[in-house]
């Protein structure tokens, strides 16, 4: 089953028995840059009644994370986690930031309250496959660094990090699918002394 993630941060408002809702939708990479996200979030919406929230990682969606963040136990959380799951979504951050209105929605309509504003940002998001990586650490010259740097842009590498030093320290990632062209191409290059590297787990 294919897998989504979103192309860009999204946010929606609803207004339900004068409660006010704001779904917001955020393209995470990890949990420690959900758990940043989501402490800015908290800080810029602190006046809201509720800030609840989910998130969903991994290809296998093998990460999972909600709180309720003080409404009564699984009315906010688990359903925005599940609308995500739903949506085969992963790589995504979803707040559901609430404004109490004066009405009590009760535990059903809790549920659907939170799990609506989700699904309405999941709608209002453009989602684009949610893709596999592998991740190498790569070791080399300066004077190699430019021409390195242009065949891993072209094989559709990403650089996740850099370190100077003696050598310079690239930490990369690349789409599962075009994972053998670059080890192809960093085995070559290898072979001749220009770099050296290893596969990340």
């Amino acid at each position: 089953m294919m897998k989504y993630t979103i192309k860009a941060d999204v946010s929606v408002h609803l207004k339900i028995l004068r409660s006010e809702f704001i779904g917001f939708l955020y393209r995470v990479e990890d949990a420690a840059q959900a758990q940043e996200i989501l402490r800015k979030h908290q800080g810029e919406y602190q006046n809201a009644t509720h800030n609840c929230y989910a998130y969903v990682l991994g290809y296998e969606a093998e990460l999972q994370y909600y709180s309720d963040a003080g409404e009564p136990g699984g009315t906010a959380g688990k359903p925005i986690l599940n609308s995500l799951l739903r949506s085969d979504l992963s790589g995504v951050l979803a707040v559901v930031t609430r404004y109490y209105g004066g009405i009590k929605l009760g535990v059903k309509g809790l549920i659907e309250a939170y799990s609506q504003a989700t699904m309405e940002a999941v709608a209002a998001a453009e989602l684009v496959e949610f893709q596999k990586y592998n991740y190498y650490h790569v070791d080399c010259d300066y004077a190699f660094l430019d021409t390195l740097r242009h065949h891993l842009s072209a094989l559709g590498a990403e650089e996740c990090a850099v370190q100077y030093a003696a050598l310079v320290a690239l930490q990369i990632r690349v789409p599962e699918t075009a994972g053998g062209e670059l080890r192809e191409y960093l085995d070559g290059y290898k072979a001749l002394g220009r770099l050296d590297y290893n596969a990340e787990d």
